[in-house]
């Protein structure tokens, strides 16, 4: 999968990862009493939420930036 083709799919499940992976810790947290490797999940989860939302807009929009950026520095 290039780099291209990651993007796109993480653009796409940004979103529900991320809740599925704070609901997970929750889960383990309340239900198992939090063993120290469930933590991680909430790690992850904050930081693609975290991500997705400083990422912003959708796929074209970033490929438009780009591309005014790169128009701009020639």
């Amino acid at each position: 999968m290039s780099t291209v083709d990651f993007r796109r799919v993480m653009y796409v499940i940004a979103y529900p990862l991320a809740v599925a992976m704070i609901v997970f810790w929750a889960i383990m947290t309340f239900v198992e009493s939090g063993p120290g490797w469930a933590h991680l999940f909430l790690s992850l989860g904050v930081f693609t939420l975290i991500w997705r939302v400083a990422a912003g807009g959708t796929e074209q929009s970033w490929r438009k930036y780009v591309a005014e950026r790169d128009r701009r520095q020639r």
